[in-house]
């Protein structure tokens, strides 16, 4: 009797769909992921959200995606504030460090969370997860509550005399590795929002208090170009007829700041013209590793191609006709 009763229970449970025997517990959901980048060139911060699709088969499919749009959505402000804390904002210190050290500061990019501009929402080719993506500008959307100066202060400016003229810019070559002044070491120049000008004493002759907070919000402190650059891209900030100049170390806790030569700041302090370029933020630093200018030969052009030698085909040879006989008077 009781083998009987065993068995039977068994049965039934073999038999019921969803329970103990034989169900299948459903896969847990992936979690929401997130990715935080950012592009100096354009001035964009850009945060891109992944969130799976919810695993219910009486839905539609745009259902499916708007409960996951819908989710994403919620997520955007938090995701975007832990994103952007890895922002490099000066040599020293990241957006999370300025964040922990000013809750004004955590305020504002908690705001600019919530007005991020949208760019796309996509779902992959098995629609299993949708990818949503937003931006902010550096400048226009983060620079603000970063340097809040009503007014900026006044560069400095070198009372001797000095050989120099009027610029249109300042261009600054920060390519390859630098000394890092202080630590014996070389390192490459690294971009942030803001960083700071040095002379080879290691005194700050600029720095981000002294941007014009106009100019700042619409371009940041400077324009920088990884590599190889056409300056045509850039002559709305530097014009036609920029100083060229070579940074000769780089500064900070992070190499983020850059060391200028006297002579340099000579040509730019001496005149309020070339001063007015600092506050305006009408540089541009080339930074990365230095480029490669050689010229190498093109394999798909037939003039770098080593031709085969021409072949001497022998021809047969021509015969002349014999000279023709001339009738004689005699």
């Amino acid at each position: 009797m009781g083998k009987a009763y065993r068995a039977g229970i068994l049965l039934v449970l073999l038999l019921l769909p969803g329970t103990f025997v034989g169900a299948a517990a459903p896969a847990p959901a992936t979690k929401l992921t997130s990715e935080g980048s950012w592009d100096w060139e354009a001035g964009t911060f850009t945060l891109t959200l992944r969130t799976p699709l919810p695993i219910d088969t009486e839905a539609t499919p745009p259902r499916r995606r708007f409960l996951a749009e819908q989710d994403a959505e919620s997520h955007r402000q938090q995701e975007f504030v832990r994103r952007a804390g890895d922002l490099p904002v000066s040599s020293g210190k990241t957006l999370a460090e300025a964040m922990a050290a000013d809750p004004a500061v955590e305020a504002g990019v908690a705001q600019v969370g919530e007005k991020l501009k949208f760019v796309s929402s996509r779902v992959d080719p098995d629609y299993t997860t949708l990818e949503m993506v937003w931006s902010a500008s550096l400048w226009s959307d983060l620079g603000p509550f970063l340097f809040d100066a009503a007014e900026a202060n006044p560069v400095p400016s070198l009372i001797r005399w000095a050989p120099s003229r009027d610029f249109s810019g300042l261009v600054i070559f920060a390519m390859g590795d630098m000394n890092w002044m202080g630590t014996g070491l070389k390192a490459r120049w690294t971009p942030s929002l803001a960083f700071r000008l040095l002379d080879p004493q290691g005194e700050v002759l600029f720095d981000p208090s002294m941007s014009d907070p106009t100019f700042f919000q619409k371009w940041g402190e400077a324009g920088v170009s990884l590599g190889k650059f056409s300056e045509d891209r850039w002559r709305d900030r530097i014009g036609f007829d920029p100083l060229r100049i070579v940074a000769r170390a780089v500064w900070g806790a992070r190499p983020g700041d850059l060391v200028l030569a006297q002579g340099d700041w000579d040509r730019i302090l001496s005149r309020d013209a070339n001063r007015r370029l600092l506050a305006e933020g009408r540089i541009l630093v080339l930074y990365g590793p230095f480029p490669d200018y050689t010229v190498r030969p093109n394999p798909d052009s037939a003039i770098d191609v080593e031709k085969p030698p021409l072949e001497n085909i022998p021809q047969a040879p021509v015969e002349t006709p014999p000279p023709a006989k001339t009738s004689g008077g005699e």
